[in-house]
């Protein structure tokens, strides 16, 4: 787009995901600088400019800011840098897709629950923390508890007997920046993570997964194996949530953007657990521009300059039910630290593959299991029918093989791709 060319963005925060906002920026035309407390993180060597200058450095933001002339401020992918960024921007003059109070209304996972319970949504149900603290015999198990504000899995426990309750809580505690941590009932059911855009004021659904899980990590947050689009469930989304949830955007007043929601399906009911109001860093926005060729990153990179998040026409091209089968496979790793990587680059050679994102490397030590730091990387493929996108997970899984320094296999599970064709086999 004409109206980016030679414009100069400052991105918050670098990391390997930012890469995907620097490239398209770069395709556009424009001038990028990256500012992350990590000296070295990815996005910079990739960068016009890179600095050191933290997220949480409002006022060195600013004057980086200043100093470097730039036209916009973005930033996406973790919770940590919205506010901030919204706050730099508010100081600068420039556009951002969210208030602070619509992001501590999303992002907060109990000021989320109120709100979809408002609005007749339904969510998990809570569990009051007198009666688990001071009654623990007396709760059903399992239960979830988290921090009302973290994100990428950090702090949050599943706790299956009424021993494990104080370390969990505590646990929640530490992560919480604000010390408040949600309880709630453990459900059980298909897990379906819902990506999706809003354009003056309108919500569009622009793709939506059934989430496969690993549960083997006992008292861990259950991690992702692999996103499966499009979902079964997606004629679920339209007769139960949908028009519930352009009520709920209506009343905090948003506008434009882009969001994420996560939920399960239990017995024939959608019931939500959280929101982000940003780019999901499961890049979901590959699947959708390369099934549909909406691109999400630009529309934000427009708006970030313009104020208005342009550059497609959602009314008219946004189509949630793909015309082919995607998927997105994620390689777990136990914990150690990773000696040797065999088969990558046939995987990336393969003619499904469209795209990787891989966050770790040799060397990296892998330590944070039942967080989205067990995660070595996501790959993005499509196929024309269920069988061929099956043949290609297998060869994945096949070639794919990462050795720590003692020679174990690292990779954590691989599921069988036969339950794909049970559960999607019938949409294509």
């Amino acid at each position: 787009m004409d109206n980016l060319r030679e414009k100069r963005i400052l991105l918050i925060g670098g990391t390997e995901l930012v890469k995907h906002i620097v490239n398209r920026a770069h395709e556009l035309g424009m001038y990028v600088i990256v500012t992350d407390y990590i000296k070295d993180a990815p996005a910079k060597a990739i960068a016009d400019e890179a600095y050191d200058v933290s997220a949480l450095d409002i006022e060195g933001l600013i004057q980086l800011a200043k100093d470097k002339k730039v036209d916009a401020v973005f930033t996406g992918y973790a919770d940590i840098t919205l506010a901030p960024c919204r706050q730099v921007c508010e100081r600068l003059g420039l556009p951002f897709y969210a208030t602070l109070e619509q992001l501590d209304q999303t992002m907060n996972k109990r000021h989320f629950k109120d709100l979809c319970m408002k609005h007749g949504i339904r969510v998990a149900q809570d569990i009051q923390y007198d009666a688990i603290v001071n009654h623990p015999d007396s709760i059903d198990y399992p239960v979830i508890i988290k921090p009302v504000d973290s994100y990428s899995s950090r702090g949050i426990s599943v706790v299956n007997k009424a021993s494990e309750v104080k370390e969990a809580i505590d646990k929640a505690m530490d992560v919480s920046i604000c010390k408040d941590i949600v309880i709630e009932e453990y459900i059980t059911g298909d897990d379906i993570y819902l990506y999706f855009a809003m354009q003056d004021g309108v919500v569009y659904l622009c793709g939506m997964a059934d989430r496969l899980l690993n549960n083997d990590q006992y008292g861990k947050a259950p991690q992702p194996l692999g996103y499966f689009f499009p979902s079964k469930y997606i004629n679920l989304y339209y007769n139960q949530i949908h028009h519930k949830l352009q009520n709920l955007v209506d009343d905090i007043g948003l506008k434009d953007g882009t969001f994420f929601l996560q939920g399960f399906v239990r017995d024939g009911e959608i019931i939500l657990f959280e929101m982000g109001l940003r780019l999901a860093g499961g890049a979901g926005y590959l699947m959708i521009n390369h099934a549909n060729h909406v691109d999400n990153i630009e529309m934000h990179l427009n708006y970030a300059v313009t104020g208005k998040f342009s550059g497609y026409d959602l009314s008219k091209l946004n189509q949630p039910r793909f015309h082919k089968p995607h998927f997105a496979l994620v390689v777990l790793l136990r914990n150690g630290i990773i000696d040797k990587i065999e088969g990558l680059e046939d995987v990336l050679n393969h003619p499904d593959v469209f795209d990787i994102v891989q966050f770790k490397h040799l060397g990296d030590v892998m330590d944070a299991a039942g967080t989205l730091n067990q995660v070595f990387a996501r790959i993005f493929m499509s196929s024309q029918n269920i069988d061929s996108l099956l043949e290609t997970i297998d060869f994945l899984k096949d070639h794919l093989k990462i050795y720590d320094t003692d020679g174990n296999n690292m990779i954590l599970e691989f599921f069988n791709t036969s339950i794909i064709k049970e559960i999607e086999g019938e949409q294509f």
